[in-house]
Protein backbone atom coordinates (compact mmCIF):
# COMPACT_ATOMS: atom_id res chain seq x y z
CA UNK A 1 0.00 0.00 0.00
CA UNK A 2 1.63 3.30 -1.04
CA UNK A 3 2.21 5.95 1.61
CA UNK A 4 -0.04 9.01 1.25
CA UNK A 5 1.41 12.23 -0.19
CA UNK A 6 1.55 15.15 2.24
CA UNK A 7 2.56 17.95 -0.09
CA UNK A 8 -0.38 20.14 0.97
CA UNK A 9 0.46 19.92 4.67
CA UNK A 10 2.19 22.87 6.30
CA UNK A 11 3.41 22.03 9.82
CA UNK A 12 4.98 24.43 12.27
CA UNK A 13 8.70 24.18 11.48
CA UNK A 14 9.95 25.80 14.68
CA UNK A 15 13.03 23.96 15.98
CA UNK A 16 14.34 24.20 19.52
CA UNK A 17 18.00 25.11 20.01
CA UNK A 18 18.06 22.23 22.53
CA UNK A 19 16.93 19.63 19.99
CA UNK A 20 19.88 17.26 19.50
CA UNK A 21 18.05 15.34 16.75
CA UNK A 22 18.66 18.09 14.20
CA UNK A 23 22.03 19.33 12.97
CA UNK A 24 22.80 22.59 11.22
CA UNK A 25 22.47 22.05 7.49
CA UNK A 26 20.51 18.81 7.96
CA UNK A 27 17.12 20.31 8.72
CA UNK A 28 15.53 18.75 5.63
CA UNK A 29 16.41 15.24 6.79
CA UNK A 30 14.97 16.03 10.23
CA UNK A 31 11.67 17.21 8.75
CA UNK A 32 11.54 14.32 6.27
CA UNK A 33 11.80 11.67 8.99
CA UNK A 34 8.99 13.37 10.91
CA UNK A 35 6.85 13.48 7.78
CA UNK A 36 7.55 9.80 7.11
CA UNK A 37 6.31 8.97 10.62
CA UNK A 38 3.00 10.67 9.87
CA UNK A 39 2.69 8.75 6.61
CA UNK A 40 3.19 5.50 8.53
CA UNK A 41 0.61 6.56 11.13
CA UNK A 42 -1.90 7.27 8.35
CA UNK A 43 -1.08 3.86 6.85
CA UNK A 44 -1.70 2.29 10.26
CA UNK A 45 -5.08 3.99 10.36
CA UNK A 46 -5.92 2.56 6.95
CA UNK A 47 -4.88 -0.95 7.99
CA UNK A 48 -7.01 -0.68 11.13
CA UNK A 49 -9.94 1.14 9.49
CA UNK A 50 -9.27 4.22 11.62
CA UNK A 51 -9.22 7.32 9.39
CA UNK A 52 -9.39 9.67 12.39
CA UNK A 53 -7.63 9.83 15.74
CA UNK A 54 -8.98 12.19 18.39
CA UNK A 55 -6.75 11.44 21.38
CA UNK A 56 -3.09 10.83 20.55
CA UNK A 57 -0.09 10.02 22.73
CA UNK A 58 3.42 10.78 21.46
CA UNK A 59 5.57 8.72 23.82
CA UNK A 60 9.15 9.95 23.76
CA UNK A 61 8.07 13.07 21.89
CA UNK A 62 11.40 14.89 22.04
CA UNK A 63 11.09 18.41 20.70
CA UNK A 64 8.32 17.53 18.25
CA UNK A 65 10.12 15.84 15.37
CA UNK A 66 6.93 13.83 14.72
CA UNK A 67 4.41 15.72 16.81
CA UNK A 68 4.56 18.81 14.58
CA UNK A 69 3.31 16.58 11.73
CA UNK A 70 0.56 14.81 13.67
CA UNK A 71 -0.62 18.21 14.90
CA UNK A 72 -0.78 19.57 11.32
CA UNK A 73 -2.70 16.54 9.99
CA UNK A 74 -4.93 15.75 12.99
CA UNK A 75 -5.52 19.42 13.80
CA UNK A 76 -8.72 18.58 15.72
CA UNK A 77 -7.07 16.03 17.98
CA UNK A 78 -5.97 16.20 21.59
CA UNK A 79 -2.27 15.30 21.52
CA UNK A 80 -0.26 14.48 24.63
CA UNK A 81 3.50 15.04 24.51
CA UNK A 82 5.32 12.72 26.92
CA UNK A 83 9.08 12.71 27.51
CA UNK A 84 11.66 12.49 30.29
CA UNK A 85 13.01 15.88 29.23
CA UNK A 86 10.75 18.60 30.69
CA UNK A 87 12.14 21.19 28.24
CA UNK A 88 11.04 19.00 25.31
CA UNK A 89 7.54 18.58 26.72
CA UNK A 90 7.28 22.32 27.39
CA UNK A 91 8.39 23.12 23.84
CA UNK A 92 5.73 20.82 22.36
CA UNK A 93 3.10 22.51 24.51
CA UNK A 94 4.17 26.00 23.49
CA UNK A 95 4.71 25.39 19.79
CA UNK A 96 2.25 22.65 18.86
CA UNK A 97 -0.61 23.02 21.31
CA UNK A 98 0.08 19.67 22.96
CA UNK A 99 -0.87 18.60 26.44
CA UNK A 100 2.25 18.01 28.51
CA UNK A 101 3.11 14.90 30.50
CA UNK A 102 6.51 14.51 32.15
CA UNK A 103 7.56 10.88 31.94
CA UNK A 104 9.37 8.71 34.51
CA UNK A 105 12.38 6.42 34.08
CA UNK A 106 10.04 3.51 34.90
CA UNK A 107 7.01 3.69 32.61
CA UNK A 108 5.17 1.60 35.16
CA UNK A 109 4.95 4.78 37.21
CA UNK A 110 3.31 6.81 34.42
CA UNK A 111 -0.46 7.28 34.32
CA UNK A 112 -2.84 9.30 32.16
CA UNK A 113 -6.38 10.55 32.88
CA UNK A 114 -7.85 8.98 29.71
CA UNK A 115 -7.07 6.29 27.17
CA UNK A 116 -5.70 7.04 23.69
CA UNK A 117 -6.94 5.90 20.30
CA UNK A 118 -3.42 6.28 18.90
CA UNK A 119 -0.10 5.72 20.65
CA UNK A 120 2.98 6.65 18.62
CA UNK A 121 6.35 5.66 20.08
CA UNK A 122 9.33 6.39 17.84
CA UNK A 123 12.99 5.83 18.77
CA UNK A 124 12.32 4.76 22.36
CA UNK A 125 12.27 0.97 22.44
CA UNK A 126 15.37 1.25 20.28
CA UNK A 127 17.34 2.50 23.31
CA UNK A 128 15.90 0.72 26.36
CA UNK A 129 17.04 -2.43 28.20
CA UNK A 130 15.02 -5.48 27.23
CA UNK A 131 13.03 -5.59 30.48
CA UNK A 132 12.12 -1.92 30.06
CA UNK A 133 11.01 -2.60 26.47
CA UNK A 134 8.63 -5.26 27.76
CA UNK A 135 7.21 -2.78 30.31
CA UNK A 136 6.81 -0.16 27.57
CA UNK A 137 4.73 -2.52 25.41
CA UNK A 138 2.63 -3.49 28.44
CA UNK A 139 1.96 0.15 29.23
CA UNK A 140 1.16 1.15 25.65
CA UNK A 141 -1.37 -1.68 25.53
CA UNK A 142 -2.91 -0.49 28.81
CA UNK A 143 -3.05 3.15 27.67
CA UNK A 144 -4.81 2.33 24.39
CA UNK A 145 -8.58 2.30 24.12
CA UNK A 146 -10.62 -0.47 22.53
CA UNK A 147 -10.27 -0.28 18.72
CA UNK A 148 -7.18 1.87 19.23
CA UNK A 149 -3.90 1.72 17.33
CA UNK A 150 -0.30 1.43 18.54
CA UNK A 151 2.64 2.26 16.28
CA UNK A 152 6.20 1.91 17.54
CA UNK A 153 9.67 1.56 16.07
CA UNK A 154 12.37 -1.04 16.69
CA UNK A 155 15.85 -1.75 15.39
CA UNK A 156 16.15 -5.13 13.73
CA UNK A 157 17.97 -6.91 10.94
CA UNK A 158 18.67 -3.79 8.87
CA UNK A 159 20.18 -1.89 11.78
CA UNK A 160 22.14 -4.96 12.84
CA UNK A 161 23.44 -5.34 9.30
CA UNK A 162 24.69 -1.74 9.32
CA UNK A 163 26.55 -2.44 12.55
CA UNK A 164 28.01 -5.69 11.25
CA UNK A 165 29.26 -4.00 8.09
CA UNK A 166 30.80 -1.11 9.98
CA UNK A 167 28.52 1.50 8.43
CA UNK A 168 26.92 2.86 11.59
CA UNK A 169 29.12 5.66 12.92
CA UNK A 170 26.37 6.52 15.41
CA UNK A 171 27.27 3.40 17.43
CA UNK A 172 30.84 4.37 18.27
CA UNK A 173 29.99 4.67 21.98
CA UNK A 174 28.59 1.13 22.26
CA UNK A 175 30.31 -2.27 22.44
CA UNK A 176 29.09 -3.31 18.99
CA UNK A 177 30.73 -6.75 19.04
CA UNK A 178 29.02 -7.65 22.30
CA UNK A 179 25.69 -6.28 21.04
CA UNK A 180 25.86 -8.30 17.81
CA UNK A 181 26.96 -11.47 19.59
CA UNK A 182 23.92 -11.33 21.86
CA UNK A 183 21.66 -10.51 18.92
CA UNK A 184 22.91 -13.53 16.98
CA UNK A 185 22.34 -15.80 19.97
CA UNK A 186 19.06 -14.47 21.30
CA UNK A 187 17.38 -12.50 18.52
CA UNK A 188 17.40 -9.43 20.77
CA UNK A 189 20.08 -7.50 22.60
CA UNK A 190 20.84 -4.31 24.52
CA UNK A 191 24.13 -2.57 25.17
CA UNK A 192 24.33 0.70 27.14
CA UNK A 193 26.13 3.75 25.88
CA UNK A 194 29.62 3.76 27.37
CA UNK A 195 29.10 7.19 28.94
CA UNK A 196 25.81 6.18 30.62
CA UNK A 197 26.65 5.38 34.23
CA UNK A 198 23.13 4.09 34.87
CA UNK A 199 23.45 1.48 32.08
CA UNK A 200 19.80 2.16 31.28
CA UNK A 201 20.13 3.83 27.88
CA UNK A 202 21.92 2.58 24.80
CA UNK A 203 21.19 0.58 21.65
CA UNK A 204 18.60 -2.17 21.42
CA UNK A 205 18.13 -4.76 18.68
CA UNK A 206 15.09 -7.02 18.23
CA UNK A 207 14.51 -9.37 15.32
CA UNK A 208 11.05 -9.60 13.73
CA UNK A 209 10.74 -13.15 15.04
CA UNK A 210 11.62 -12.19 18.60
CA UNK A 211 9.31 -9.19 18.58
CA UNK A 212 6.52 -11.33 17.14
CA UNK A 213 7.08 -13.85 19.93
CA UNK A 214 6.88 -11.08 22.53
CA UNK A 215 3.55 -9.92 21.11
CA UNK A 216 2.00 -13.40 21.29
CA UNK A 217 1.21 -12.92 24.97
CA UNK A 218 -1.34 -10.19 24.21
CA UNK A 219 -4.68 -11.78 23.19
CA UNK A 220 -6.13 -8.28 22.67
CA UNK A 221 -3.45 -6.99 20.25
CA UNK A 222 -3.59 -7.82 16.55
CA UNK A 223 -0.33 -7.47 14.65
CA UNK A 224 -1.48 -5.58 11.55
CA UNK A 225 1.99 -5.02 10.10
CA UNK A 226 5.67 -5.44 10.76
CA UNK A 227 7.59 -3.28 8.31
CA UNK A 228 11.34 -3.80 8.13
CA UNK A 229 13.55 -0.78 7.39
CA UNK A 230 10.48 1.44 7.11
CA UNK A 231 11.42 4.53 9.15
CA UNK A 232 14.97 5.68 8.67
CA UNK A 233 17.06 2.69 9.76
CA UNK A 234 14.28 1.39 12.01
CA UNK A 235 11.44 -1.11 11.68
CA UNK A 236 7.80 -0.24 12.35
CA UNK A 237 5.24 -2.32 14.27
CA UNK A 238 1.51 -1.61 13.86
CA UNK A 239 -0.93 -3.06 16.39
CA UNK A 240 -4.72 -2.91 16.64
CA UNK A 241 -6.41 -3.43 20.02
CA UNK A 242 -9.47 -5.65 20.16
CA UNK A 243 -10.48 -7.17 23.48
CA UNK A 244 -10.55 -10.97 23.52
CA UNK A 245 -9.74 -11.28 19.81
CA UNK A 246 -7.40 -14.23 20.37
CA UNK A 247 -7.52 -17.05 22.84
CA UNK A 248 -4.48 -16.89 25.15
CA UNK A 249 -2.95 -19.97 23.56
CA UNK A 250 0.69 -18.90 23.57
Amino acid sequence: MPLPPLSDLHPNLAVSAQDTMVSAGAENEYFEIGQKALQLIILAGQLCNKPHFTNILDLGCGFGRVLRWTRAHYDYAKITACDLDPAAVDFCQEQFGALGAYSRPDLGDVTFPALFDLVWCGSLLTHLPLAACAVAIDRMAEWTTEDGVIVFSTQGRHFGTLLARGHASFAENVDVNKLLAAFRSNGEAFEPYIEDATRSYGLTLASPATMGSRLQKYPNLILRAYLEHAWGVQDIVILYKKRGYFEPLL
